[in-house]
């Protein structure tokens, strides 16, 4: 598969989203993790919402460089 420079400059963008995903995903159970161990419902729920907030949104990022790696795959073999 041969790319061409804005094919490859498209899988460095994407392997960005990706690893941006990850890290959102990973620095949102770091900073609701002491939330959820608090003994207050309050802070415990506001924990939860902060985390599923941020592993949605991760997983947002995740999906968007997944989806970009593969269209910009099927368009290199469709071109050559």
């Amino acid at each position: 598969m041969e790319l061409s420079p804005e094919e490859y400059g498209a899988y460095w963008r994407a392997s960005l989203l990706v690893a941006a995903g990850v890290l959102v995903g990973y620095l949102g159970y770091r900073v609701a993790a002491p939330l959820l161990t608090h003994s207050e419902a309050g802070a415990t729920l506001f924990g939860l919402f902060l985390l599923i907030a941020l592993i949605v949104a991760g997983s947002y990022l995740v999906t968007l460089g997944v989806a970009r790696t593969v269209r910009t795959a099927v368009d290199a073999e469709m071109r050559g």
